[in-house]
């Protein structure tokens, strides 16, 4: 150092100690609103994984067990194909034929047999109690709907009289045909 120059003079300003006082504080003030953000986010999230974990047991305790019941066709399911009984049906295609039978049996119709004809993966032919021919029908379409639109041709057939009918195709939604 040279003699008569003091460290003050190399600044451009002097700070007072009153000045460093405040800018000390204004850092501890800083650091406690930091520190205290940081506890209340962490105690936010401690109560809503708390809340969470809460939600979970309650549900996890009305929870009911769903047992599924898979139903075989009452029915004998043959293969147009070959001719023969199915052995193995997908489960979707067992499930449509159950329903399918329920559906009949509420409307008054019995289903004796089944039919999945040859090269159509989408449908099934049934025969019905008190009918001679065949009902073509869609898997697309809801079981009930099909029985229903099957059930109402067969009443305007016995009005009309037609007794030789081959068949009654209901695979398409509001129409019917039959020959």
């Amino acid at each position: 150092m040279q003699a008569g120059k003091t460290i003050a003079a190399k600044r451009e300003k002097t700070e007072s100690d009153s000045e460093r006082e405040r800018a000390r504080r204004a850092i501890r003030k800083r650091k406690v609103i930091a520190v205290t953000g940081v506890i209340l986010l962490g105690a936010s999230l401690v109560y809503l994984g708390f809340r969470a974990l809460q939600e979970w047991i309650r549900w996890a305790s009305t929870r009911e067990e769903v047992v599924v019941v898979e139903k075989e066709p009452t029915v004998e399911v043959i293969d147009d194909a070959t001719g023969k009984r199915v052995e193995k049906l997908t489960s979707r295609m067992k499930e449509y034929i159950v329903n399918l039978e329920e559906e009949f049996k509420l409307l008054g119709k019995k289903v004796t047999r089944a039919r999945i004809p040859q090269d159509k993966i989408r449908e099934v032919d049934v025969e019905i109690e008190d009918f001679s021919g065949i009902i073509k029908i869609s898997i697309d379409r809801n079981p009930a709907v099909s029985a229903e639109d099957a059930v109402r041709m067969l009443k305007y057939l016995d009005e009309e009289d037609e007794d030789d009918v081959e068949y009654v195709d209901v695979r398409i939604e509001r129409k019917a045909y039959w020959k």
